[in-house]
């Protein structure tokens, strides 16, 4: 697209609509002439003809637009915006030259922030070039200046021919600032650091920018790969030069706290960086191979609240199991699963769950992947003594009442679990297996005795990572995986599959989430360990206490649209009928009722006129294995639960025909459905409009605009309350 600045045209309307509005003499432009490219309202502003933010909110009330800020809680947003390739493909110079910067993309549009509202020629030819809607807002002139400006400084600095160019000349002067050790900022002082630096800074902003969780920096004979881990599939990042290895890796190994000079022996630390996305935390390993040393990171957040049960794809089912085993004492709660299924991620939210202040709870972990304020963790140290087991026993003395152990890798360790919890504490650890019922068979090779291992074992939870499917672009499934459903005994009305668009980097998934097969250690299924009895009668043992083979709990996922049957065979494998027949038989609730409801899920109706809010609300509790019908006003509403009987009911306070109050007055006059739960959504909180719905009778209400996380906590609080 080229260059466009600010017409003259354009200038001269907004200079009339600024006399219109008396905030300029009507003579003002032979007096003082507005300078081509500046933009009036700016222009004049600086010269003392009336306040700058004033003018702006004028404008945008005689033209019946929104004023936009940039402010400091949506700078990130912005700059990311302006990265996006859709705005990228106009070129930063033309957005210099329009004063302009996208503030919203959606799929259908995207919303400008002008500092001349009335440059409606440059308009039509960015809907034309991008493909999109353009809507006006009007901002001010030098805070989109700024931010044009941080983006053309961040795109010198981070563009990797820029940074190859300089290194030939430059190479010799590399070397590694002094900065503290466990923590960089990724934007400081870019411009004026070495071309390495910025090599190293790219490469850590990039991978945290498309969600990494693993960086791989390989060196190979002529040139050094440089590769991502998002969503657990490995991606290219970039190439380098070979003989760029050497500093960029020891750029990384000092700011990890290693030894640069080492170069033979594998070495591990770890660092910290500051991006305009988040805080991380970085885990690094280095190893020597035959071109050079290999380094990996892998990227943890700093943001515990991540770590919540709600966040990691746990159904309620499960959840409320595993929040039971965790109150119990005297027991080992086992997460098992092969590397990077997330059992650490699980254990910390157990931790985070039991975090309350009541209780001593220390860890010991090999490594600390997270710090958590109030709980005492220990570094495993081999090289001063300190392993699982003696670390264990050394803890035993400490009074703890919570017990985190990173791994039990051999019978020493798994020994001293089991003693620690017939002493009374609650053990949390790991194994690595395959299924739940697997970690019993582990325990017994390693030498551990079922008799011990019957009298401590609490739970036992199996759990991997699927990738689930991109909401902007999931389509419905073929006729091919439909038939292959129906074989498994899957419901087939909810199942999609991938397709790929901008949004998901055209991989048709966004973000992962956890299957998780909970096993109780019941009294059957504790009587058949003690007697060996095998995983496949454990399993069996296990299903009189709802239990589901990750498979099965994989599938649910597929039935309910959140991943596709492509993605769960990729990281389970293959699945057959015959593993699945507890679907079908009834085990698990799959079959479907005369109204198309799934049996045993619980029912919610949401009733709310618009259809975007409650389809995108409706996605949202699906996910959360809710069975979920809509409504569009009141009466709708009002015949669907007596035709449904929902468990709850879902309903904005403000719709035409019926008001979510008018619906709530007739639900409490009606003894059928007098004791339904209603859960209101008001469009602002007002102690007035909280009154009203109380006296009403409404059991619990959440602003619309509330985090989708907290409407689903309160639904689910409010059906535990109710019983249901």
């Amino acid at each position: 697209m080229s260059e466009i600045r600010i017409s003259p045209e354009s200038q001269a309307a907004l200079v009339k609509l600024l006399i219109k509005l008396k905030l300029l003499a009507p003579d003002i432009l032979a007096h003082s002439p507005l300078p081509e490219c500046e933009c009036p309202i700016s222009f004049y502003a600086r010269k003392g003809q009336f306040d700058e933010w004033a003018a702006i909110e004028k404008v945008a009330t005689c033209l019946n637009i929104p004023v936009l800020q940039v402010e400091r809680a949506n700078t990130e947003k912005l700059m990311l915006l302006m990265d996006d390739p859709l705005v990228r493909r106009v070129g930063m110079e033309t957005w210099r030259g329009l004063r302009a910067v996208p503030f919203e993309i959606t799929e259908s549009d995207v919303t400008l922030g002008m500092a001349n509202p009335l440059e409606m020629s440059a308009v039509r030819e960015l809907e034309f070039t991008l493909g999109l809607k353009v809507r006006i807002g009007i901002a001010q002139e030098a805070q989109i200046l700024q931010i044009i400006s941080k983006q053309l400084n961040l795109s010198e600095v981070f563009s990797l021919e820029h940074i190859l160019n300089q290194v030939e000349t430059d190479l010799a002067r590399v070397r590694v600032e002094d900065v503290p050790k466990q923590e960089q900022g990724l934007f400081a002082d870019d411009l004026d650091s070495a071309p390495v630096i910025r090599l190293v800074n790219k490469i850590l902003w990039e991978s945290v920018e498309k969600g990494a969780s693993d960086i791989h920096i390989t060196p190979e004979q002529d040139r050094v790969l440089v590769r991502i881990r998002v969503d657990g599939i490995m991606r290219e990042l970039l190439t380098i030069p070979s003989n760029l290895n050497k500093p960029v890796i020891s750029r990384l190994k000092l700011l990890s706290g290693m030894d640069i000079a080492e170069k033979r022996k594998p070495q591990d630390g770890r660092m910290r960086i500051k991006t305009p996305l988040s805080t991380k935390d970085l885990r690094v390993s280095t190893v020597p191979t035959m071109y050079g040393e290999n380094l990996v990171a892998r990227i943890l957040s700093s943001e515990l609240r991540r770590l919540e049960f709600e966040n990691l794809g746990m159904n309620q089912r499960v959840e409320k199991a595993l929040r039971e085993a965790l109150n119990s004492t005297s027991r080992v709660v086992l997460v098992t699963g092969p590397t990077g299924s997330g059992k650490t991620s699980t254990l910390y939210a157990g931790l985070l769950t039991l975090n309350d202040g009541t209780r001593n709870i220390i860890t010991i972990e090999d490594p600390i992947e997270y710090k958590i304020s109030g709980i005492t963790q220990i570094q495993v140290n081999h090289k001063v003594g300190i392993t699982f087991a003696d670390g264990l026993r050394s803890i035993l003395r400490q009074d703890p009442d919570v017990v985190m152990l990173g791994e039990i890798r051999d019978l020493e360790t798994a020994e001293v679990a089991m003693q620690a919890a017939q002493t009374g504490h609650l053990v949390l650890s790991t194994v690595h297996t395959n299924t739940a019922a697997g970690a019993v068979t582990r325990l017994r090779d390693l030498g551990l005795k079922s008799f011990l291992m019957a009298s401590s074992l609490g739970a036992l939870v199996a759990q991997r990572l699927v990738r689930a499917l991109c909401t902007h672009c999931a389509v419905p499934a073929c006729e091919e995986v439909m038939m292959r459903c129906r074989e498994l005994g899957v419901p087939t009305e909810h199942i999609l599959q991938a397709k790929g668009c901008r949004e998901c980097s055209n991989t048709g998934y966004m973000g992962r989430t956890g299957v998780y097969s909970y096993l109780d250690i019941s009294d059957d299924v504790r009587e058949a360990i003690r007697t060996e009895q095998s995983e496949r009668e454990l399993e069996r043992l296990a299903r009189n206490s709802l239990f589901l083979s990750l498979e099965e709990a994989a599938l649910e996922h597929v039935a309910s649209g959140l991943t596709s049957l492509e993605e769960v065979e990729r990281v389970i494998g293959p699945i057959h009928a015959s593993t699945t027949r507890h679907m079908a038989s009834g085990t698990k609730s799959s079959t479907t009722d005369e109204h198309g409801s799934v049996h045993g899920r619980r029912k919610l109706l949401i009733v709310d006129d618009s259809e975007d809010f409650s389809g995108i609300l409706q996605l949202i509790l699906q996910n959360e294995f809710f069975d979920v019908a809509t409504a569009k006003d009141g009466i709708e509403g009002l015949e669907r639960i007596y035709e449904w009987k929902p468990d709850i009911v879902i309903c904005d306070q403000m719709m035409p025909r019926m008001s979510g109050y008018q619906l709530l007055q007739k639900l409490r006059a009606d003894s059928r459905i007098r004791k339904t739960p209603v859960l209101m959504l008001t469009a602002a909180d007002s102690e007035e409009s909280e009154l009203q719905l109380i006296a009403g009778g409404a059991d619990d209400f959440v602003s619309k605009s509330s985090d989708k996380k907290v409407l689903v906590a309160r639904i689910n609080r409010l059906m535990q309350r109710s019983g249901v």
